[in-house]
């Protein structure tokens, strides 16, 4: 990439398309800003638009000859199952992989699958189908009489087979035989402790990416753009993991989370390597240093009642200073209206309260556990991942970065009692960046982690 070029950066999303324009050589963001997508009627409405924002901050010569990129999450997150063996294993496991490549999981199955569980996906309107299972060498009969129902089975959604290989070509050809796409993908567990899922998520990501293209609209902007790169998930995935790995002899922060609130769910990803507490064994499937993990019923507009049926009415009402019959006239107007902006001082209460219950959610779901064990030479068990030594967490989305103090709703997911930090240096993404220098990083890995670490907003 030439040294003085610009880049223009943009995320076709189901409720903004947004645009950052920046500058490598400098290191710095010449601008940023949103558009109500246009992706239900033609992306390129919604395009259009942010280019006209970048237009007006290139010159012409700087804009004819800006890197344009983007990423998109306008489909509303490829919709997934994952079908595995072993819950404990292969399912978390295949979770992970499908999370990682910016996947939504409607479901999950394990063991020996029955046919109205497949009634259930298809139901479900499942997409793709994850299905995976079995160390190396292991033993085939459970994967292929999964492999046979799938192929009896209704289901027209693609199938990536990601379990133990030495099964591959049988699966593949049950499924064929039912007239099912098939990818193969190596073994996302292939043997004990071990963890591969870099093909099969990059399967994942090669098939949203050709689904949200065809679009309508988005194959249209294809003309208008360098690349559609990767789903947004992915690129926020590539930016925390360039953050705190650095590149090219420049520091990155080091382990970090990060919280991304939105109205229908909330992501968290943490960059950080599996270690065991002090006395503890890791038990279940190995967990890289990259992990993503969406919570689909904790939101702040059209998952804000999931949010009320599980912390309860009553509590939130009393946290925000609010009547129950406030609360809930607050969670149907969010309900309704997905677009909703809190304009009084109760209803942001409702938002930082709403906001606080999914990162505390999140981050306990997210993070690994402790289990008391009587086994001889060994009395704790651990599930997942240890980040109670993770220094940084970064706090992205509009509920956290338009919050009064997101200082106090990121402290959410520092806790003494789980596998969290107690304290940590606090962050705010207040430009919206992330997805940019993911996008960014394909090309300038240097230049985005330059722009990372100047443009976080560091929170006392």
């Amino acid at each position: 990439m030439p040294r003085d070029r610009k880049a223009v950066l943009l995320d076709f999303g189901s409720t903004h398309t947004k645009v950052a324009v920046v500058s490598p050589r400098e290191e710095r963001i010449l601008f940023s800003g949103c558009t109500a997508s246009t992706v239900k009627s033609d992306a390129r409405l919604g395009l259009r638009r942010c280019l006209e924002m970048a237009r007006d901050v290139l010159s012409a010569a700087e804009f004819d000859g800006a890197l344009k990129l983007a990423s998109s999450s306008a489909a509303g997150g490829l919709r997934m199952a994952v079908i595995g063996l072993s819950r404990s294993l292969s399912v978390t496991a295949g979770r992970s992989a499908a999370f990682g490549a910016g996947g939504k999981i409607l479901a999950t199955l394990a063991g020996r699958i029955k046919e109205p569980e497949l009634a259930g996906l298809a139901a479900e309107k499942v997409e793709i189908i994850l299905f995976c299972g079995g160390y190396e060498r292991g033993s085939e009969a459970a994967l292929l009489h999964n492999a046979a129902l799938l192929a009896a089975s209704s289901l027209q959604a693609p199938v990536i087979y990601a379990g133990n290989s030495f099964a591959a070509a049988k699966v593949r050809s049950l499924l064929a035989s039912g007239g099912k796409e098939c990818f193969i993908a190596d073994n996302i567990i292939p043997s004990v402790g071990v963890l591969n899922t870099a093909m099969a998520e990059s399967i994942v990501r090669e098939i949203f990416l050709k689904r949200i293209i065809n679009m309508k609209g988005l194959d249209g902007v294809r003309g208008m753009l360098d690349g559609i790169l990767m789903p947004t998930p992915s690129a926020v995935l590539a930016a925390g993991e360039l953050l705190a790995r650095g590149c090219g002899g420049e520091k990155g922060l080091g382990e970090l989370i990060i919280f991304d609130v939105g109205g229908a769910t909330t992501d968290v990803h943490s960059f950080a390597e599996q270690r065991s507490c002090e006395g503890a064994r890791i038990i279940g499937a190995a967990e890289g240093f990259a992990k993503r993990t969406v919570e689909g019923d904790l939101g702040l507009r059209e998952s804000s009642a999931l949010v009320a049926e599980g912390a309860g009415t009553a509590k939130l009402a009393a946290d925000s200073a609010v009547s129950e019959a406030f609360m809930a006239e607050a969670v149907a107007r969010r309900v309704a209206d997905n677009a909703f902006l809190p304009a009084t001082r109760e209803e942001r209460r409702v938002d930082s309260v709403l906001a606080s219950h999914c990162i505390r959610a999140a981050a306990r779901r997210h993070a690994g556990c402790l289990e008391h064990t009587a086994s001889v030479g060994c009395k704790l068990l651990q599930r997942g991942k240890n980040l109670s030594g993770v220094k940084n967490i970064i706090g992205t989305g509009g509920p956290l970065i338009n919050n009064e103090d997101p200082a106090a709703l990121l402290k959410e997911g520092s806790e003494r009692d789980v596998l969290l930090p107690e304290t940590a240096a606090l962050y705010r993404d207040g430009s919206y960046m992330l997805y940019a220098m993911g996008l960014l990083a394909c090309s300038e890995p240097k230049a985005a982690l330059g722009i990372m670490k100047k443009s976080l907003e560091a929170l006392s």
